[in-house]
C-alpha cells in the first residue's frame, strides 16, 4: 500500500516545534512499524496572503510511505500520537492520509493543490473534496483546524511530481567540493541533474557546491538543479529554489531583536544572522514582515 501523508500548521511563533520536525518523527515511527519512506519528505509552498492564518511560511510537509501488511488504523493512530505529543498548543494542525490504490480522482486532487498556491481556500472545500475523491482521510486536531487545507494541498502537490523541495540533507558537508553528475547521483540518491533551464546534464558534467545544495522534486524524481556561473555549474541552494517572493537582497544584517529560527529547514543559511533567518519574520506576498 502506497500512502501519502501530509502535515500542516503544527507550530506557532515560539517555534518550540515545527511541522518539518513532526513530519520527521512521524516518518521514523512508521518506519519502525515496517514502512519504507519513498525518496524523502518534501516541503510545499502554499499561498502567502493576508486572509490566510499561518506562522511564517505557509508550507506543508508531505511523505510517501510504502506500508505493506499494516492496518490503516494502526498507521493513522501512530501518526496522530506523534502529532498530538509534539504540536504547539496554539496551533491549528491538520493531517491528510491518502491511499493511492483507493484514490479515484487524482487529477482533482492535484488541481486543488495547485489552486492552494494561488487562491484562498476554505476548510469546508477541503473536506468536501476529500470525501469525493476516495481513499482520503482528513483530520484536524485543535484550534481552527485550518491545517487540513494545506495538508490536503500538500498531498496533491506531491502527487503531481513537480513541486517542492526535499527536507534536510542540504549538503553543506560538501561545501567547496566538485563531483560529476554521475557521482552526485550515487552519493545522494539523486535521479537527475538539471540546469536552471531544465536541460539534463550529462553524467560527465561536473557540478560544484558553494556553501550548500538543495534538492527538488521534478518529474517525480529527486533532482539536483545547477546554475551556470562563469562557465561552471554550481548547485542551487534553498535561496535559489525558494518559491515565494525573493526580494530580500537588502535584508542582509540582523537587528537587536534577531533570534534565529530554531528549525534550520526554514532558514536560508545556517550561519547568517539576517532577517530572512529570524524567528520573527513572516513571509508575505510582498517579501516578509517583522512580527516583533
Amino acid at each position: 500500500m502506497k500512502l501519502y501523508i501530509c502535515v500542516d500548521d503544527t507550530d506557532d511563533l515560539t517555534k518550540s516545534t515545527s511541522t518539518g520536525k513532526i513530519s520527521d518523527l512521524i516518518a521514523r515511527r512508521l518506519e519502525e512499524l515496517g514502512g519504507v519512506l519513498e525518496k524523502g519528505i518534501t516541503r510545499h509552498q502554499l499561498l502567502l496572503h493576508e486572509d490566510i492564518e499561518y506562522t511564517s511560511h505557509n508550507s506543508s510537509m508531505c511523505m510517501v510511505m510504502d506500508m505493506e501488511n499494516i492496518e490503516m488504523e494502526k498507521i493513522k493512530t501512530a501518526a496522530e500520537e506523534i502529532l498530538k505529543a509534539n504540536m504547539a498548543e496554539t496551533s491549528d494542525p491538520g493531517l491528510c492520509f491518502c491511499r493511492l490504490d483507493q484514490l479515484k480522482e487524482p487529477d482533482r486532487l492535484i488541481a486543488y493543490g495547485k489552486r492552494a498556491q494561488k487562491e484562498v481556500i476554505q476548510k469546508q472545500e477541503a473536506y468536501d473534496l476529500a470525501d469525493q475523491i476516495g481513499g482520503t482521510i482528513l483530520e484536524e486536531y485543535g484550534g481552527t483546524g485550518i491545517g487540513v487545507i494545506g495538508a490536503l494541498a500538500g498531498v496533491g502537490l506531491r502527487l503531481s511530481g513537480c513541486d517542492g523541495t526535499f527536507r534536510g540533507g542540504k549538503g553543506s558537508k560538501y561545501a567547496g567540493q566538485t563531483y560529476s553528475a554521475a557521482q552526485w547521483k550515487t552519493m545522494m540518491g539523486i535521479e537527475q541533474v538539471l540546469d536552471f533551464q531544465g536541460r539534463e546534464l550529462a553524467d560527465t558534467e561536473t557540478v560544484s557546491v558553494d556553501k550548500q545544495l538543495k534538492l527538488a522534486m521534478l518529474d517525480h524524481k529527486k533532482t539536483l538543479i545547477a546554475e551556470l556561473w562563469d562557465g561552471a555549474y554550481i548547485a542551487c541552494t534553498k535561496k535559489d529554489l525558494y518559491q515565494g517572493d525573493k526580494r530580500i537582497s537588502t535584508w542582509t544584517t540582523s537587528c537587536e531583536n534577531f533570534q534565529a529560527d530554531n528549525d534550520a529547514e526554514e532558514c536560508y543559511s545556517e550561519s547568517e544572522n539576517a532577517c530572512y533567518n529570524c524567528l520573527y519574520r513572516r513571509w508575505t506576498a510582498n517579501g516578509f514582515i517583522c512580527v516583533k
